[in-house]
């Protein structure tokens, strides 16, 4: 297991600061779950089924009414695409912390009649609030605030900046969220970014590193003509060729990578994650192709998974003269990059500390399984911690998504010790 920085180490709060926030916090336990719920009432999934404009002017007034607005930007590439930042200002001469968190959601998508609930109306069910995005990520979003209410509120004397980093258009590639909005980010020396942290419970690692995503489609060219005539004429069914590269490409496709410190953690391959091809009944199929998304490690790079890619058709085009194929990367997604951050950073030292005073026992470092917005932070120079966040992965883009009421607010007073460990 790896050993914690923060082992020993003195707190920023005293014993009277901390009880004075957890008794701010445990008397709003309710407004927390109400601000939940609002966010998921808010409709946000990316385009063309909502954006972040409503979502975004809500947190404005609610930021607004809390005290915690002395310097609002809100930019974007477009006003349909909104990001919010915001910043509490310190007393100076301290470091400044970003709590970041996306404001958009997957779409509810074909599996909208597995709900069990209205995905737009919170819902407690068994200890559990169900809501399109509460666990991704609207339940950290509203943690971060009342967490710097109850620092502000009780008195802490902070020297560094609050700062709310609020995004559109991270569960569509960050195009138009943190990749626009990192290198206009000033006077910010780290960011914790509240994904949540668990898949198979709570609070399961404190993730220093995020996975990147590479996606490309594999493109197969046929013989389009009658189907009739497919027993007697030469033809060529693009469907057939692309089923057999399907069923190949997870083993043959040869990547190298170093498997991560943290756990020995390596690349994911998703084949298929969409697929297309043929035109009809009595046609044979001229174009197939199928969708791949891929999850890297640190030090992989586009141009060896490109190498990889171009090699593997080789030996498929070798092994079957018959076979017309090529590959393309998505636009967009092409290349989203993994993001690394040091144990030793200051900030993983308040994340732990924070998570052992209010869970018992601090959850081991490790590797995040997908992308977050940490990439587009810390290719900027900002150290960026990738996920310490309420409620579990697994649930994400799917049907009856939650989030535990329980992980709300330790949420809530995890991230309120993370700020005055940071930022005093």
């Amino acid at each position: 297991m790896t050993q914690h920085p923060l082992e020993g180490a003195a707190h920023a709060l005293t014993s009277d600061q901390t009880a004075a926030i957890d008794s701010f916090l445990a008397e709003r336990e309710d407004e927390l779950i109400t601000l939940v719920s609002d966010l998921i009432a808010i409709d946000s999934q990316i385009p063309p089924y909502a954006d972040e404009r409503e979502i975004v002017a809500f947190l404005v007034s609610v930021l607004d009414r809390a005290g915690l607005a002395d310097d609002v930007s809100i930019i974007g590439p477009t006003p349909e695409r909104p990001s919010l930042i915001a910043r509490v200002s310190g007393s100076g001469g301290g470091r400044s912390l970003m709590l970041n968190g996306h404001t958009d959601t997957k779409p509810i998508g074909e599996a909208a009649h597995l709900w069990h609930t209205d995905p737009h109306t919170a819902t407690i069910v068994d200890g559990n609030l169900v809501g399109l995005g509460a666990t991704d990520m609207k339940a950290a979003v509203a943690c971060m605030i009342l967490a710097a209410r109850a620092v502000r509120e009780t008195g802490v004397k902070l020297r560094g900046d609050i700062v709310f980093g609020f995004v559109a258009d991270e569960e569509a590639g960050a195009q138009l969220g943190s990749k626009f909005v990192a290198p206009r980010v000033e006077n910010v020396d780290a960011v914790l970014i509240g994904e949540p942290s668990g898949w198979e419970h709570d609070w399961q690692g404190i993730h220093l590193v995020s996975r990147g995503v590479c996606g490309f489609r594999i493109r197969v060219t046929g013989t389009q003509m009658h189907s009739s005539l497919s027993d007697r004429m030469p033809s060529v069914n693009a469907s057939l060729k692309l089923a057999d590269l399907m069923l190949r490409i997870g083993s043959e496709l040869d990547l190298p990578f170093t498997p991560h410190p943290l756990g020995g953690i390596g690349p994911t391959l998703n084949t298929g994650v969409m697929i297309q091809g043929g035109t009809y009944f009595g046609v044979v199929p001229g174009q197939a192709e199928f969708a791949c998304d891929l999850r890297t490690v640190p030090g992989q790079t586009r141009e060896q998974v490109a190498a990889g890619i171009e090699t593997w058709l080789e030996a498929c085009r070798a092994k079957d003269p018959e076979l017309q194929v090529d590959y393309e990367f998505e636009p967009g997604l092409d290349w989203i990059p993994w993001s690394e951050l040091e144990e030793d950073h200051p900030l993983v030292s308040a994340v732990s500390g924070a998570a052992r005073d209010v869970l018992g026992e601090a959850p081991q470092l490790g590797v995040f399984p997908g992308g977050t917005d940490a990439p587009w932070f810390s290719q900027q120079g900002i150290p960026t911690l990738p996920s310490f966040g309420p409620g579990t992965l697994t649930c994400a883009h799917g049907p009856n998504e939650f989030v535990s009421v329980q992980s709300i607010h330790e949420a809530a007073r995890i991230y309120a010790r993370v700020i005055a460990e940071f930022c005093a």
